[in-house]
């Protein structure tokens, strides 16, 4: 998976979470407690259609497959920025390992070694010059925080439709009055229980996500303020290397000019 820089501990503790324990307790605690609860669902009625019409209204969709589909939507957004960091960095190879770049690499940093010899602070010039070449590698800072919005956005809309769908407990029984029963009808569920049990588990791995998923966009918008201002004194410095350093040569040769007429 992409583990990028920008993504902080709290993001890499939302990816195990979110794969090894969300998936592992979906398809292997919720699937097979899902697997017959249709044939399970049972109604005190002979009638045609009533008891499957009883389960449609009790669940309009599966818990199963409704649970599988958020934690899908909510790997998407990461998913997409591992693919765009990929196809950036697979395009910097390719540009980078180019003629034309390369000659364009060699010139300015030919260019740039000279200049620094005739600076009288060359040392520290050529510090600032490799400092400003590490500006040039990719900033994937915002396209980590647009999907880190994204995943909160799709973390709590699922969480509203979850709630207003399923609620928090399985009742024991559902009254059902829906046509074709003839009256209302009484209908039970198996293993309420159980799926109570799983259904806040699901809920704490989902109000854990949603909290990482918050700690891990402060700690994005902290560490890309931090960079902006660590790149806004570097460029300063750089210009204030280029601004003094002609009046320094300029001092240094009036200064030996006048030792050559005392001398």
């Amino acid at each position: 998976m992409c583990l990028h820089p920008c993504s902080s501990f709290p993001g890499k503790i939302w990816l195990t979470l979110t794969i090894l324990l969300r998936l592992l307790v979906i398809f292997f605690a919720a699937y097979p407690l899902y697997q017959d609860e249709q044939q399970r669902f049972s109604c005190h009625s002979l009638q045609l259609g009533c008891a499957t019409r009883c389960y449609d209204m009790f669940a309009p969709i599966s818990h199963f497959r409704f649970w599988l589909i958020q934690t899908a939507s909510v790997l998407l957004p990461y998913i997409l920025f591992c693919v765009y960091v990929f196809h950036n960095v697979a395009r910097k190879l390719l540009k980078a390992h180019s003629l034309p770049y390369r000659r364009y690499k060699e010139i300015k940093a030919t260019s740039g070694h000279k200049i620094s010899k005739k600076s009288s602070k060359g040392v520290a010039e050529s510090r600032v010059l490799c400092e400003a070449n590490k500006m040039d590698i990719p900033n994937f800072s915002r396209a980590y925080m647009v999907q880190l919005l994204l995943r909160i956005l799709v973390e709590a809309c699922f969480g509203v439709g979850h709630y207003y769908l399923f609620g928090f407990f399985i009742p024991r029984y559902f009254i059902c009055n829906a046509s074709p029963c003839p009256h209302n009808i009484d209908c039970y569920v198996s293993r309420p229980t159980e799926k109570t049990i799983l259904i806040f588990f699901i809920w704490g791995l989902s109000g854990i996500s949603f909290l990482l998923s918050l700690i891990d966009l402060t700690f994005a918008f902290r560490s890309n303020n931090i960079r902006k201002h660590r790149n806004k004194l570097l460029l300063e410095g750089l210009e204030v290397e280029e601004r003094y350093s002609p009046v320094q040569q300029r001092g240094d040769k009036s200064t030996l000019g006048e030792d050559a007429k005392a001398f």
